[in-house]
């Protein structure tokens, strides 16, 4: 690793108006994220939202990513200390979900940036900060604040209504929105109604000068999604590890039983 702290691709692909690909991952495997890495994602989401992880195991997959020159983002509850603990360990990224007020998404920012940008517990020793090797403290104060990505999660009827102050917090890089739970919050309603607020909502974010975010999904709308997806000014799409290999696994079970079966 070279001194200083490390350049956060994902965050300067889309700065340049470019598309980043990744995937959200589910569960403890350094060499899945490294095959990942290998076909050309550029980042991938670790999930401890839904999922159990262990934060020591959790550190491996974060070294598999770096490794292989992926950006390393964790998704996460609105926990201060969680966040800190995963920023210093070499996380890239932040993803707070059920983000509904202002007032929550500036605490993020908070947990996430330095001063003056926020308060973060100052520490420069761990793995973030080259172990305080060859970068002075003042160096990865800036450095981290600038290469830090920080995605909000909006995903229930209030945050919707509040989406306008939630985005006037400065230092919030990405708006991503979760149409399942915002279908349940809005009483599960025809899905068309939950897509026409979301793409709304984007339409906003992107207005706002911020990065949209939204999962894809492997069906036969997915041409469709992406395309509306880039209108709305989406930068940062990313599909299930689980959902890939339940694709790929159906797909070779599928051409195989074709082939033994004529």
């Amino acid at each position: 690793m070279t001194n200083g702290v490390r350049p956060n691709k994902t965050k300067l692909k889309i700065q340049s108006g470019q598309i980043a690909i990744g995937v959200m991952h589910t569960y403890n495997s350094p060499e899945s994220v490294e095959v990942l890495a290998a076909l050309g994602f550029d980042f991938v989401t670790f999930d401890l939202e839904h999922e159990a992880y262990d934060e020591l195991a959790l550190v491996e997959s974060i070294r598999a990513a770096e490794a292989f020159d992926m950006t390393p983002v964790v998704r996460l509850p609105n926990d201060p200390d969680l966040i800190l603990r995963l920023l210093d360990a070499g996380a890239q990224g932040i993803h707070v979900p059920r983000i509904n007020t202002k007032c929550e998404a500036r605490s993020v920012v908070e947990a996430c940036r330095f001063h003056p940008q926020g308060k973060r517990t100052f520490y420069a020793l761990g793995r973030s900060g080259n172990y305080g090797i060859g970068l002075s403290e003042e160096e990865y104060a800036q450095d981290s604040n600038r290469e830090t990505l920080i995605i909000l999660q909006i995903e229930e009827e209030e945050g919707i209504s509040n989406l306008h102050d939630i985005i006037s917090v400065p230092h919030i890089d990405s708006i991503q929105f979760g149409p399942k739970d915002l279908w349940q919050s809005m009483g599960m309603p025809d899905r068309s109604l939950v897509w026409e607020v979301i793409y709304k909502s984007l339409a906003e974010v992107s207005k706002a000068g911020l990065y949209g975010s939204m999962v894809s999904w492997l069906n036969s709308e997915l041409t469709s999604q992406l395309m509306e997806y880039n209108k709305k000014g989406v930068r940062m799409i990313t599909v299930s590890s689980r959902e890939l290999l339940i694709y790929g696994g159906q797909h070779y079970l599928n051409q195989t039983k074709n082939v033994l079966n004529r």
